[in-house]
């Protein structure tokens, strides 16, 4: 990977600063809270996506996507700007950033009794990489003794994550060893760190696999580091402070918008196996189980289906009824809710090549459409 190294200042707004970098990138520098910053890269000056899905300060994200460069939502505070031969520094009464030559950022925040105290750094002189020959990008952060690190969302281990390796890759890992296995299902690149003094979290916006390192990794050419290392897309990353943990995650709250809690009936039990819509017999073992709740007074309030509902030949064919297995699909649907049982289904992202339907989805451009051929995406799927 390339580093980034020179800078000169090319632009400035009332909301952000933007740097030249070696002659060809763009740094740009947010101002969007007191306490809440955001750098932006644009290799060769363009973004690798234009829009988020993970920021929303203010609403929900639009089904299209919140365009990279929309600020609203944030209420972009006054801020100040100082510079000398090498360095330049941005300021608000809370936080501030002092960008060094060759490239690497300084933070610092302003404690209770109004002094400036270090926060985090970079890792001089080597902070921001790019691919010279792919898309791959990396950030890398010097690393304290007296950091704890937390975040990452679900992640298999201990709560406190220094020393690790973690990889976010979206995988179905059922049946996980709750100590050792990663990754996991989510992708939240979020870290929440605390000192004794102070808090702060760093979350980076991009959604392409990548890997977090919170001191597994030792390299005797440099002092202690953090890294964040991802396949593909920008270099985009929002750092925000508080004075406890808690502070900090209302801010990533706000952030990336708050959580949506589903209907009341969804916090009670729900039922589900395999073994019921396997079964030859599928619609007489579901109806089944509405007796043995009774019978046994279990209070259920949905049941979720297993795929086998759809099967054809022993595969799924996601919103296929197998009417060998469930000859009323209706009929049974109506009991579970006479019963007080909400049915979900089982629904797969995606469609076998060889799905009855297949055609009529594709005619319709209804898939998701391969990069390089404009034709629906295709990928290996259990078996097919």
């Amino acid at each position: 990977m390339k580093t980034l190294k020179n800078w000169t200042v090319d632009k400035q707004s009332a909301n952000h600063l933007e740097l030249l970098i070696d002659n060809q990138h763009r740094l740009c520098l947010y101002v969007l809270e007191e306490n809440l910053f955001r750098v932006l890269i644009k290799r060769k000056g363009e973004l690798a996506l234009n829009r988020t899905w993970s920021i929303a300060p203010e609403q929900d994200v639009p089904w299209e996507g919140r365009r990279r460069d929309d600020v609203s939502g944030f209420t972009c505070p006054a801020w100040t700007l100082t510079q000398q031969d090498d360095t330049l520094t941005v300021a608000t009464e809370q936080l501030r950033v002092t960008v060094h030559q060759p490239l690497w950022l300084e933070w610092h925040y302003r404690n209770e009794a109004g002094e400036w105290q270090p926060l985090v750094n970079d890792r001089p002189p080597s902070a921001y990489l790019l691919n010279a020959h792919g898309d791959g990008v990396a950030h890398y952060l010097s690393r304290r003794k007296d950091e704890r690190f937390y975040g990452l969302g679900e992640k298999a281990g201990d709560l406190q994550r220094n020393g690790k390796r973690y990889e976010m890759r979206n995988l179905d890992a059922m049946g996980y060893n709750a100590a050792s296995t990663d990754p996991l299902y989510k992708h939240i690149p979020f870290t929440l760190t605390r000192r004794d003094d102070v808090s702060y979290g760093l979350f980076y916006d991009n959604l392409s696999s990548c890997w977090l390192d919170l001191g597994n990794e030792i390299d005797n050419y440099h002092t202690a580091y953090r890294r964040w290392q991802a396949e593909a897309g920008d270099i985009d990353y929002y750092l925000f402070t508080g004075k406890r943990v808690l502070d900090v995650t209302k801010t990533f709250v706000r952030l990336t918008g708050k959580t949506l809690f589903g209907p009341k009936w969804s916090l009670g039990y729900s039922g589900s196996t395999m073994h019921y819509t396997d079964a030859p017999d599928a619609q007489n073992q579901l109806m089944n189980f509405i007796r043995l709740c009774d019978e046994h007074a279990i209070p259920c309030d949905s049941f979720q289906l297993s795929s086998g509902y759809t099967s054809i030949n022993g595969k799924r064919y996601v919103f296929n009824w197998n009417y060998d297995k469930v000859p009323q699909p209706k009929v049974m649907s109506q009991a579970f809710h006479d019963a007080g049982l909400r049915l979900a289904a089982n629904i797969k992202p995606c469609l076998l090549q060889d799905h009855p339907r297949y055609s009529e989805v594709a005619e319709r451009g209804l898939f998701i459409r391969a990069s390089e051929t404009d034709a629906p995406e295709r990928s290996s799927f259990w078996a097919d």
